[in-house]
């Protein structure tokens, strides 16, 4: 099978990211100096990736680093499921450490623990618990704990939190959470998620619990010039050849792109051929337009001709035109 210049849909890491250096510099200082982090992007503009490397770069012996996703959380229980579990899997190497935690650390709600094939990565928990109690604390102070056991300090990353906003009595949830989270002298929190507008309410909304809660840090778009790099990177990486100034054109995502070259290829607008680089490079793949690509073009210049010149006659008359 042909290797596609990019993928889409999953993080990414290594040559498949790209940019976000100050970003990734930003995060890491964050993660090391104990500060908390807000960061708030679209979808697609790649957060996840970057807080995935930031956490390989800043991860060490004396610094832990936890991710978890609670996008499918539905409810406060939910989270703290969710929460406990990935705390007790992830700063453990072993499977009586987490199971010696579990025990010491959530004495009170004696979690239901079921082990998959591999103890150590495939194992969930359900706590049996009061949400009026005291025990849901012992929950949320369970990295502090841990942190402090250990003699190091932990990061706790958690994407699509916007999440939060819609749990039944959400701003008690968000409250419950702050009061604890902003004690912890060994933890600090990473909150990511996509919903622009939920995002901005729970952390510039004066009357809600995290407001200014830590570092925000709004994912701008990617520069031109990188953009235009990293797709000809990836192209010449995977045996192809684009021009810069064709990249530039195209301004698309890369997931995009792949699309439009396969769909142009099938219905027969353009064709690949094999050729080598500039002084006997590697072989790569070239494209070139056909016959029926051009027709295909002309019909569209056509049509939006006659489009942009009924929209001016009804919207600007003769005052003003559509480029």
């Amino acid at each position: 099978m042909e290797k596609k210049p990019f993928i889409f849909g999953v993080a990414t890491s290594g040559d498949n990211f790209t940019d976000r250096e100050k970003e990734t510099s930003r995060l890491v200082l964050n993660f090391r100096h104990g500060v908390n982090t807000v960061l708030i992007s679209p979808r697609r503009w790649g957060k996840t990736s970057l807080v995935q490397k930031a956490c390989r770069l800043a991860q060490s012996d004396k610094l832990k680093v936890v991710y978890i996703d609670i996008f499918s959380c539905r409810s406060d229980r939910d989270f703290y499921d969710a929460f406990a579990s990935a705390i007790l899997k992830q700063t453990s190497s072993k499977l009586d450490e987490w199971l010696e935690h579990a025990k010491l650390f959530l004495s009170r709600i004696s979690p239901k623990i079921s082990l998959g094939t591999d103890p150590m990565t495939d194992f969930s928990i359900s706590l049996e618990m009061n949400p009026k109690s005291n025990e849901i604390d012992e929950i949320l102070q369970l990295p502090e704990k841990i942190a402090q056991k250990k003699g190091c300090n932990i990061v706790v990353c958690i994407d699509e939190f916007q999440q939060i906003a819609e749990f039944k009595d959400s701003k008690t949830f968000q409250k419950r959470l702050r009061s604890i989270w902003q004690l912890q002298k060994s933890v600090s929190y990473c909150l990511f998620g996509s919903k622009k507008h939920l995002m901005n309410e729970l952390f510039e909304k004066r009357s809600l619990p995290f407001y200014k809660f830590g570092d925000a840090i709004y994912l701008t778009k990617i520069g031109t010039a990188d953009w235009v790099d990293y797709i000809c990177g990836r192209f010449e990486a995977t045996g192809k050849q684009i021009s810069k100034e064709l990249a530039e054109k195209m301004q698309v995502k890369p997931s995009t792109l792949n699309v439009m070259i396969g769909r142009m290829e099938k219905n027969g607008y353009i064709t690949s051929f094999p050729g080598v680089g500039d002084n006997g490079g590697k072989k790569r793949t070239y494209y070139s337009i056909t016959d029926a690509g051009r027709e295909y073009y002309k019909a569209r210049c056509e049509e939006w001709a006659l489009t942009k010149e009924v929209v001016e006659q009804f919207t600007y008359g003769n005052n003003q035109k559509l480029s």
